[in-house]
């Protein structure tokens, strides 16, 4: 799993403590067929960040190599890659160091980053520290001033904790980078490589700089088992209606295979592989702009309501593997590759997770959710992280080639392992043109392209962590019916009241589609 609305901010959830938050879904435009994109929606900027498009008021701990970027240089105009080089100059003395969150991407991509740099740079040397609790191995060097010169989500995981880091001087504006050529892509830019809109949400609403740039596009929805599939010529899931869906359900579970696996520890997955997008896909724009937005009653609407009765019928109808809400996220995995579960809802790292355990001959799927029939959402509106904010440039010594390192993720070579071995879009343009993708990574990028720009993003999730920590908290009951769908969701109507009304909370206002 890698990145953003990802698994792991919700399971992070469950312990903010140690630094996690939870993104899920709400209507976010990606394409001009979208309504106002979440990428405005933040309003107050981070009070305290420094620095500006032309690099000259921010405090860099390395003057030497921040004084090497051009003070008149226009931004949008093109850095060629010769004179970027000449700007990085000579290797430094000691290590560049890169540090990272060690989880479902694997280390295949940096690890071809880093090879390219040793073998471009004679003399270079790289000190990669990659380790499934960055972020906490981190802190107290960061307290001590030893910033590593890139950081993949170093500075707090998969929600908003990295803007403290930017107003404590942690992070470099890399605003620059955007005009530099790309790597192995001639005449580019490697801002003309990002995805449209990608950078503007790893951005997080920060205004005066760009400070993170994402690495994935993770998608979240459904992976169904191809040739289960194909052998009773079952349809593909998001081709039929809600309706019809539940038919097929019930026709898998007569057939003696479960429909479902899940893992009942952390029972998030079922929130945003499933439910978030049936409340968009029932309840439309308005319903998750007034979810964002705290209006009052917005989370006890009945639209809202039934797409959590949903996910409870599913477990009710017993079309869910039997002992799944004792399995991990990694055990409910493997009951689906093994076969003993048609379906797993589940984000695009998890074919990745999964690689050196799936039995030869496996083939998965990605599929969005179903839309009900007469619902007032995109029918093939998908749940997919256009941008997290995953990688930053640390202010330590070395913040140019900390730059260097960013630049060449942006590359045919990173882009090709994940088109190739990871099987989850890359969050820049493709520009593969023979690549021999994976059928998870054309399944995921093919429901991108169906959703037309109409991409699910709930932001109250991230922009008030403790209200959604504790209907994370409820899910398992829920599930499982010991409350009705009406009281785990006052959980969330109880939290938005408490935000409205504590001065102290920082308020977002997201923008509503034209009624």
């Amino acid at each position: 799993m890698s990145a953003h609305m990802s698994r792991r901010r919700f399971l992070q959830l469950a312990s903010l403590g140690s630094g996690g938050l939870v993104v899920g879904g709400v209507l976010a435009a990606c394409g001009a067929t979208a309504p106002a994109a979440t990428d405005s929606a933040a309003t107050p900027a981070a009070s305290g960040s420094t620095g500006n498009a032309s690099f000259m008021n921010f405090t860099a701990t390395s003057a030497d190599q921040w004084s090497r970027i051009p003070a008149d240089h226009q931004m949008g105009t093109l850095v060629s890659q010769a004179d970027w080089y000449t700007m990085l100059g000579s290797p430094p003395a000691e290590p560049i160091v890169v540090a990272g969150f060690k989880g479902g991407w694997g280390e295949a991509w940096i690890d071809a980053v880093i090879a390219s740099m040793i073998k471009d740079f004679p003399g270079l040397t790289v000190t990669k520290d990659f380790d499934p609790r960055i972020w906490e191995k981190m802190k107290p060097r960061l307290v001590a001033g030893e910033v590593p010169d890139w950081n993949y989500y170093v500075l707090g995981p998969w929600g908003g904790e990295w803007k403290q880091g930017v107003e404590e001087n942690l992070v470099i504006p890399v605003d620059f980078l955007l005009d530099i050529e790309g790597y192995n892509v001639p005449g580019k830019r490697v801002g003309d490589l990002i995805s449209p809109g990608s950078a503007q949400a790893a951005n997080g609403g920060l205004r005066n700089g760009q400070w993170a740039l994402p690495l994935s596009q993770s998608v979240y929805g459904l992976y169904y088992n191809v040739e289960l599939f194909e052998k009773n010529s079952w349809p593909h899931p998001a081709d039929i209606s809600w309706e019809a869906f539940l038919d097929l359900c019930k026709t898998i579970n007569d057939s003696g295979t479960a429909p479902f696996t899940y893992a009942g520890q952390y029972p998030d997955y079922f929130s945003f592989g499933l439910m978030q997008s049936l409340w968009y896909k029932k309840g439309g724009d308005q319903l998750i702009c007034d979810m964002d937005n705290l209006v009052e009653g917005a989370f006890l609407k009945p639209d809202a309501v039934w797409g959590v009765e949903q996910v409870q019928n599913i477990i009710k109808n017993g079309w869910v593997y039997k002992g799944s809400e004792a399995l991990s996220h990694t055990e409910s995995q493997q009951v689906f590759v093994e076969g003993n579960a048609a379906m797993i809802p589940n984000g695009s790292w998890m074919p990745n997770e999964q690689r050196a355990t799936i039995p030869a001959g496996f083939r998965m799927k990605f599929s969005g959710i179903p839309a009900p029939t007469g619902g007032l959402g995109f029918a093939q509106a998908i749940q997919f992280d256009r941008g997290g904010a995953e990688l930053q440039i640390g202010n330590g010594k070395n913040p140019l080639w900390g730059m260097e390192v960013m630049r060449r993720i942006y590359s045919p070579t990173v882009q090709q392992i994940f088109a190739t071995e990871i099987g989850s879009p890359h969050a820049m343009v493709n520009v593969l043109t023979d690549a021999k993708v994976s059928a998870e990574w054309q399944s995921a990028a093919a429901a991108i392209t169906a959703a037309n720009g109409n991409n699910i993003v709930l932001n109250y999730v991230s922009w008030y962590p403790e209200m959604s920590k504790r209907f994370n908290e409820s899910l398992g009951d829920l599930w499982s019916s010991k409350m009705t769908a009406q009281e785990g969701l006052q959980i969330l109507e109880r939290g938005a009241k408490e935000v409205r009304e504590d001065a102290n909370i920082v308020k977002y206002t997201r923008e509503c589609a034209a009624s």
